[in-house]
C-alpha cells in the first residue's frame, strides 16, 4: 500500500492512482462498479482506505471524494465539493459570507454577517434568508439594541428570561428590583416595576376562587382568578346575570399585583397540563360570563384548594416567584392584564395605600400589611352574591 499527496490545483486532471492523496487499496476494480459510478455523474479512480471505500472524480465540478461502493451500488452519491459551491452561493444571494461548515454537525455552518459578526445557522435557514422568507439577526447587535432599550426606561438588562421564552428577558430597575418582561413591552416602555412603582402591579392583590351557580340553568362552576378587589371582580365585572349565586370560596393574599398575575397564571397551566379533564371550555360558559378561561368543573375543588395550599405556602415562606412577569404579555399596555381596568374604582383610597412602598420590604411584610388593611380576609367569606 502506498501513500501520495496532491495539491488541490490538479484535482480536475486526477485520473491515475498514483496521484491519488490517498491511502490506496490493492483491491480489483470492478467493472459494474465503474458502470454505475458513471451512470451517477462519478468516475471510478481507486480503491482507498480499504476495501469497502472507492475514490470518486466528480464529472460536474472535478472534486475527488471517498464513498462506499455500497454507495455507488445502491444510491446516489453526492459531491461534497458540489455541496459546498451551493452553500457558497446561497450565502451571497442571502448577503453574508460563507466561512466554512460546522464540524460538528452536517447541518450547520458558520456565516459573517454584513455587520462585522460571525454566526452558526443551520443550511436550510440560509435558503430562506436568500429567498426573503426570514432575516438572518445578529445576536450581538440585538443585545445590543436591547440594553440601549432598557436604559431608556431606567431598566438593565441582565439577560434573556430564566423560563427560557424567548419573547421575555430578565431586567433590573433603577430602584433594584428583577423583573421578567416582554421585550415588545419594554421596547415602548409599557411596564411598571412591582417593587416600587404606582400601578396596580406594584399594589397589593388577591388570588381567589369563586364558585358560581346559576338557577336557572343549574349550571355550577369554579373561577381561580386575581384582583385587588376580589368581590368587585365578580360582581361588576364578570357580566353574570343578576340571578346567579356566587361565593368567594378562598382568597390568598399576596404582596404584589405582579406576583399575584404572575402565580395565577403559572397555576393554571400547571392545571390545563396535569388536569385537562378538570377545565371548562369556553362554549359551554360564553353565555353565562365574560370570561374566556379560568372556569372549571366543581369537582376540581380539592385540586384547586391545594393548589392555593401550594401559593400561600411560598407566599409564607417568601418563595413567591419574582421573575416571570406574564402580566407583560406581547400586545398589551401595562394595565392591560388588570382586571380592573374596565372598571374603575369609585371608591377612594387610602393614602397610605397610594404612597410608594419601600422595596426593601420582604413579601412577608407585604402580605401582612394587606391582611392588616382587609382584615375579613382572615376569616372565612361567606354568600356575597
Amino acid at each position: 500500500m502506498s501513500t501520495t499527496i496532491l495539491s488541490s490545483h490538479v484535482l480536475h486532471d486526477l485520473l491515475s492512482v498514483s496521484d491519488l492523496p490517498l491511502v490506496i487499496h490493492p483491491g480489483k476494480l470492478h467493472t459494474h462498479w465503474a458502470d454505475a459510478a458513471r451512470s451517477k455523474g462519478f468516475t471510478l479512480i481507486a480503491r482507498v482506505r480499504d476495501r469497502l471505500h472507492v475514490a470518486l472524480h466528480c464529472q460536474t465540478c472535478g472534486g475527488v471524494h471517498v464513498a462506499r461502493h455500497s454507495v455507488v451500488m445502491t444510491a446516489q452519491p453526492l459531491c461534497p465539493h458540489c455541496i459546498e459551491a451551493r452553500w457558497r452561493a446561497t450565502a451571497i444571494a442571502a448577503g453574508l459570507t460563507w466561512l466554512g461548515r460546522d464540524t460538528n454537525h452536517r447541518h450547520y455552518g458558520y456565516y459573517g454577517l454584513p455587520c462585522g459578526h460571525e454566526v452558526r445557522r443551520q443550511f436550510s435557514f440560509v435558503e430562506r434568508v436568500a429567498s426573503g422568507e426570514v432575516a438572518a439577526r445578529c445576536e450581538t447587535c440585538l443585545v445590543y439594541r436591547e440594553e440601549a432599550e432598557a436604559l431608556r426606561f431606567g431598566w438593565t438588562r441582565l439577560g434573556r428570561a430564566p423560563q427560557g421564552n424567548p419573547s421575555y428577558r430578565l431586567y433590573r430597575h433603577g430602584c433594584g428590583h428583577e423583573q421578567r418582561i416582554a421585550r415588545a413591552n419594554l421596547q415602548w416602555g409599557q411596564c411598571d416595576c412591582a417593587g416600587c412603582g404606582q400601578s396596580w402591579t406594584a399594589k397589593p392583590s388577591y388570588i381567589y376562587l369563586l364558585d358560581i351557580r346559576h338557577p336557572g340553568t343549574r349550571r355550577h362552576y369554579l373561577k381561580l382568578g386575581y384582583s385587588s378587589h376580589p368581590v368587585k371582580r365578580h360582581k361588576h365585572q364578570l357580566g353574570l346575570p343578576k340571578n346567579a349565586e356566587v361565593e368567594v370560596l378562598r382568597v390568598v393574599a399576596m404582596p404584589t399585583g405582579h406576583d399575584a398575575c404572575a402565580r395565577e397564571k403559572a397555576a393554571h397551566a400547571f392545571l390545563k397540563r396535569a388536569h385537562p379533564d378538570a377545565v371548562v371550555s369556553h362554549p359551554e360558559y360564553a353565555d353565562l360570563m365574560n370570561v374566556v378561561s379560568e372556569i372549571y368543573r366543581p369537582g376540581s375543588l380539592s385540586i384547586l384548594q391545594q393548589t392555593l395550599d401550594g401559593i400561600e405556602a411560598e407566599v409564607a415562606t417568601g418563595a413567591c416567584i419574582r421573575t416571570p412577569n406574564d402580566l407583560s404579555d406581547q400586545g398589551q399596555i401595562a394595565g392591560g392584564n388588570n382586571p380592573e381596568t374596565p372598571h374603575p374604582d369609585p371608591e377612594p383610597h387610602a393614602d397610605a395605600e397610594a404612597a410608594t412602598r419601600n422595596p426593601d420590604d420582604t413579601p412577608q411584610d407585604r402580605a401582612a400589611a394587606c391582611r392588616d388593611r382587609l382584615p375579613i380576609l382572615d376569616r372565612h367569606w361567606g354568600l356575597t352574591g
